[in-house]
């Protein structure tokens, strides 16, 4: 789907996501993301369905060593 960009993070925490993303930018790296937004109904509840948001931090190829830095390092 987004061809020349690689996952280097992979949450179902929101804050921390928005943590992560934050310190990729704030450190000149351009990121997308993925959502799978697994929105919880009230059928689900019923069902006994768990269900989670999940977000996937991607990087340009030619980043992901940079990222990855980044990411360790404020870990």
């Amino acid at each position: 789907m987004f061809f020349g960009w690689e996952t280097v993070y992979l949450t179902s925490n929101l804050d921390e996501y928005i943590r992560i993303r934050g310190n990729l930018m704030d450190n000149g790296v351009s990121t997308k993301t993925k959502t799978n937004d697994n929105t919880f109904r009230q059928s689900d509840m019923l069902m006994g369905s768990n269900t989670n948001n999940s977000y996937e931090i991607l990087v340009r190829k030619e980043d992901v060593y940079k990222a990855n830095e980044i990411i360790r390092r404020h870990s």
